[in-house]
C-alpha cells in the first residue's frame, strides 16, 4: 500500500536519543495542545506554518519541501484527520491515535529543550 511510502519517510526522523525518561503533566498538556495545532494545520494544509513548530534536529533530516510532498501524500491518501486521542506516554514521547477519514494511525510527539518538535512520526495503528 501506498501508505508505507509517506510512514517511512516521517520514520526517517526517528525518535530522540536525548528523550527525558518521564514526562511532567504541564509538559503533557503541552504536548497536547501542540499535537491539537499539528492536526489543525494538516486539515487547513498549512504545513509551512507546521513546518516553523519542527525543532533543529527535525530541520536538519526533513526539508520544508519533503515536509509538503509527504503530508499532501499523507492528506490525499487518508483525507481529512478527524481526531486525536492521547495513548500513553514513554521515554517523554506521547503517543495519540490519529483518526484519519480513511484509517487511524498512530502519532508520536515530543518536544525539544526549547519546546519545538523533535519526534514527529506516523505508524500503522496498533490497538
Amino acid at each position: 500500500m501506498k501508505q508505507v511510502v509517506f510512514i517511512a519517510c516521517f520514520a526517517l526522523l526517528g525518535l530522540t536519543t536525548n528523550a527525558q525518561t518521564t514526562t511532567a503533566p504541564a509538559d503533557t498538556a503541552k504536548l497536547n495542545s501542540l499535537a491539537r495545532q499539528t492536526q489543525r494545520y494538516f486539515n487547513d494544509n498549512q504545513v509551512d506554518s507546521l513546518y516553523t513548530l519542527m525543532g533543529a534536529t527535525f530541520k536538519q533530516q526533513i526539508s520544508a519541501e519533503k515536509m509538503r510532498e509527504v503530508t499532501a501524500q499523507l492528506t490525499g491518501q487518508l483525507g481529512k484527520w478527524t481526531s486525536l486521542e492521547p495513548r500513553g506516554v514513554q521515554d517523554g514521547i506521547v503517543r495519540y491515535k490519529a483518526t484519519f477519514a480513511m484509517a487511524p494511525l498512530d502519532f508520536y510527539l515530543s518536544r525539544d529543550k526549547e519546546g519545538k518538535i523533535e519526534t514527529f512520526l506516523f505508524k500503522p495503528y496498533q490497538e
